[in-house]
């Protein structure tokens, strides 16, 4: 058996037994049908090439949708073809088929003289040999053709001759009078061509791709991807040699072949297993993809076997391939909304698309098996069809109701020049949602085309603000770019409240404070009803700038810990204003304000949206995490990093990316608090990170300090910061990373300066509680001027391995502490004390404090000293 006719054993062994019955002279009809692409072809030329060596006389011919109004055109193909066979067993004859061929090739309409001379030239064959007579594709013959094939079919049930035909399912619509004619006949047979089952799918793998390779190619996904049509399976094993590598796969066992799975992805269809197999490959050198690989020729034999199907079938397979995608619900290409795209009525749409899915070129309720053959059918549309479609699709999904993204992407992909007010809302609309599920980079795709068609409407404000805010969580370097107009706008009452904020915002990350505090006052005055809410933002512009001599100081600079409180609400978003800390002075970093934050950070982070309002309360929090006081919350930026809703949005990425680095810093993780400060730089450029670009630069310069890795800390370095950032609260961590480098150099006086810097800026602007920057530390360098004990002051530090942060535990380890003295006495968690002791017992390879070397401990006195000095 022909390895492209596995299971076919009984269709071919029914046609042997009529040739059979025929050579005896009881002639027959056969009519075999199926699915396109599944075999019926492959089985007429299986009988011409058996019933040629059994001595008969074989005349094939196919059907061409582009001659179809050519009249005759089949009959000249067939006596052109009997006239060749026939000159080995009567010239004569032979000479008949030429002239009836000629007749047919000059065109007219079948005459009954041209009937009978058919006829009996073939039935006069077949006095001297069988007349087996192959027609493929009958379904979109000429009409003149099929007219001599009937008036044949019904007079040879007495003579040696053998019609047989093949169509696709689903045009019998198009056969009912041949068939009314043909089929009740007694000598007429009807043969079903189903698709493949599993374990013809294994057995058709086995004999395209070699029997070890078939035994380890993932069946399922074969199956799944062709749906078993035997077409797109042999397209797929010649995409697979194309990425193939060594030598041809050697033949053996095929038993582990999951031929279930096999089945399910090709529905049995022999022509789409064939490709299937063809397009496997795994790792090993010399095998093909474990997994099929669509390709060039996957593609072309999809739309070969669609472009067969006919039109219907063709527009159906397009209008599905338009309205699904990746945001589009499976229920929206339902029957009757593709029936209502194409303008066609439901019921044939719903048989042309089962048909479609016994052919393994549809899924049924799922659309296509591969995104490759979807994108095969929208590439061979004009971009004119594509379209139309598109925007037709979109109009209907709009009627429907459907969610405002699945319209979106429609709208997106016609890129029509026709403006409605309907498209800008949908695409706003859609903007939002996209928002809300994390994905930036599509909300701002739908925002620029809302802009482009509200461009010069009364919604062009509106519109550009929305987009603004988008662009700032992608980039917000691009976004500032908008702002000028934005700014305008706010100042002028073209926007809403909510609107305004978000310039301010953007305002601020910029350092444009000036600007920042202009639309801030405007939109009060304009606004009177939005001034609780701009609260939040005024005491934003005062912690960001708290300059003393600015006008914009009118009140005291808010402490941090105050400020998230009153700018967070239990989700994250802005909350009333309501100061919970204000039993605290500006310089508290404690008391009831330190535990309320404590308990709103760890709210604001198990509630951050991604959609919520600026983050700076993140990068605040950062700070109030490295302080070590959350250690409930530590872990909370982490696992924020692996929702994708959070892990698509570049600026809250970044973000989180920060405050974790703060907190594994925190914990003694210096590695992982470098790699993950560096990851945040990576998502956003500099420009991008505007005046809180400080914070990540700190993290990255810190943790490279503690790890010892100067060309890290060099490269942290070499970052430009802006102008801006100077004047404002993130140049406090950031010159304090500067201080604790040059200490680790050896440049005292260096750091001496950077750190006297930080304690002036932070008493002048109230922010030297331990909200922002853990001062406490800075008398470890301080002690390189200030007078040390005599038994201690010309000594080094002891064991140079240790870190100064792992030295410091492990002396006060040494002498006794236990490890809630020592967390309380260096202002850090228990958790990080035990991290850093694990460490100091690694390196100097001890279990125990007992066995703690005595330098160490002699060490402690100079490490008391410190935080007695830090404590000034």
């Amino acid at each position: 058996m022909p390895h492209n006719l596995q299971e076919r054993n009984g269709e071919v062994q029914q046609l042997h037994q009529l040739y059979r019955a025929c050579a005896a002279g009881s002639g027959a009809v056969v009519l075999a049908d199926g699915p396109v692409g599944c075999g019926k072809t492959a089985l007429l030329r299986s009988l011409a090439e058996w019933a040629a060596g059994q001595g008969a006389l074989c005349a094939s011919a196919t059907a061409s949708p582009a001659e179809r109004h050519d009249r005759l055109g089949l009959i000249e193909q067939l006596m052109t073809a009997l006239r060749a066979a026939a000159r080995s067993v009567d010239v004569r004859a032979a000479d008949n088929c030429a002239v009836i061929a000629a007749a047919a090739a000059a065109g007219g309409y079948a005459s009954r003289a041209l009937l009978r001379r058919f006829a009996q030239a073939v039935t006069g064959l077949a006095e001297r040999a069988p007349v087996l007579l192959l027609v493929d594709d009958v379904h979109v013959a000429d009409e003149e053709s099929l007219a001599c094939l009937r008036y044949l079919m019904r007079r040879i049930d007495a003579s040696a001759v053998l019609v047989v035909l093949t169509e696709c399912v689903g045009h019998e619509r198009a056969l009912v009078s041949s068939h009314a004619e043909t089929l009740y006949l007694p000598h007429s047979h009807r043969i079903r061509l189903a698709p493949l089952s599993a374990t013809g799918v294994r057995r058709r793998l086995a004999d395209r791709l070699g029997a070890r390779a078939a035994d380890r190619v993932e069946a399922a996904a074969w199956h799944l991807a062709t749906g078993g049509n035997p077409l797109l399976v042999e397209a797929l094993a010649d995409d697979a040699r194309h990425v193939r590598t060594g030598a041809a796969p050697a033949a053996g066992p095929v038993s582990r072949v999951d031929a279930t799975v096999w089945h399910l992805a090709t529905g049995g269809n022999p022509l789409l297993v064939d490709a299937l197999a063809d397009g496997t490959r795994d790792d090993h050198a010399g095998t093909p993809p474990t997994r099929p690989v669509p390709g060039p020729a996957f593609r072309h034999a999809y739309l070969r076997c669609l472009h067969r199907a006919g039109p219907a079938a063709l527009a159906v397979a397009r209008a599905t391939a338009v309205l699904t995608g990746p945001v589009t619900d499976p229920a929206r290409t339902d029957p009757a909304l593709i029936a209502a795209l194409l303008d066609e009525d439901t019921a044939g749409v719903r048989r042309t698309a089962d048909d479609l899915c016994e052919a393994g070129l549809l899924a049924d309720g799922t659309g296509f098996r591969t995104e490759a053959a979807r994108s095969a059918v929208l590439e061979d549309l004009r971009a004119d069809e594509l379209a139309a479609l598109r925007a037709r699709a979109a109009e209907l999904l709009h009627r429907d109701g459907v969610p405002a993204r699945a319209v979106a992407e429609q709208l997106l992909a016609a890129r029509g020049t026709a403006r409605s007010r309907w498209q800008a809302d949908v695409l706003r609309a859609a903007g939002h949602e996209a928002l809300t599920a994390g994905d930036a980079g599509p909300a701002v795709d739908y925002l620029r085309r809302a802009a482009e068609l509200t461009a010069g409407t009364p919604c062009e404000d509106e519109t550009a603000a929305a987009l603004a805010e988008a662009e700032w969580l992608v980039d917000p370097a691009a976004a500032a770019r908008r702002l000028p107009p934005l700014v305008r706008a706010a100042r002028t009452g073209r926007v809403t409240a909510k609107e305004a904020r978000a310039v301010v915002e953007q305002l601020l990350w910029n350092g444009q404070f000036t600007q920042a505090e202009a639309v801030l006052r405007t939109v009060a005055e304009r606004a009177p009803g939005a001034r609780a809410e701009l609260a939040v933002l005024d005491d934003w512009l005062r912690l960001v700038r708290p300059d003393p001599d600015a006008h914009i100081r009118t009140r005291a600079t808010p402490i941090p810990s105050a400020l998230l409180a009153r700018a967070t609400g239990p989700a994250g978003d802005i909350g009333p204003v309501g100061d919970i800390g204000q039993g605290g002075g500006a310089g508290d970093g404690g008391g009831g304000a330190g535990g309320a934050a404590d308990r709103t950070a760890r709210g604001t982070l198990r509630g951050t949206r991604v959609d919520g309002p600026l983050p700076a309360t993140l990068l605040l929090l950062a700070c109030l995490l490295e302080d070590g006081r959350l250690t409930g919350a530590d872990r909370w930026p982490e696992h924020l990093l692996a929702e994708p809703g959070h892990r698509h949005v570049p600026v809250r990425r970044a973000l989180l990316q920060t405050v974790a680095a703060s907190t594994a810093l925190r914990r003694g993780q210096a590695d992982e608090a470098g790699h993950l400060a560096r990851a945040g730089l990576f998502t956003l450029t500099a420009d991008a990170w505007g005046i809180a670009i400080g914070a990540p630069l700190a993290t990255a310069l810190l943790a490279a300090t503690e790890a010892g890795d100067t060309a890290a800390a060099r490269a942290a370095l070499d970052v430009p910061v802006p102008g801006a950032m100077s004047g404002t609260p993130f140049a406090l961590p950031y010159r304090y990373a500067l201080g604790r480098f040059e200490a680790a150099r050896g440049r005292t006086s260096e750091a001496l300066r950077h750190f006297e810097r930080c304690r002036e800026l932070a008493v002048r602007w109230g922010l030297h509680g331990p909200g922002f920057v853990d001062w406490r530390q800075r008398g470890a360098v301080r002690l390189g001027r200030a007078p040390r004990p005599a038994t201690t002051a010309a000594r080094p530090a002891p064991l140079p391995e240790l870190t100064e942060s792992e030295r410091r535990v492990g002396a006060l380890a040494a002498a006794g502490r236990t490890n809630r003295e020592i967390a309380d006495l260096l202002s850090i968690t228990v958790s990080t004390v035990e991290q850093h002791l694990t460490k100091v017992y690694r390196k100097l390879k001890v279990r125990r404090r007992a066995d703690l070397p005595e330098p160490l401990a002699h060490f402690s006195g100079e490490v008391l000293h410190m935080v007695e000095e830090s404590r000034v």
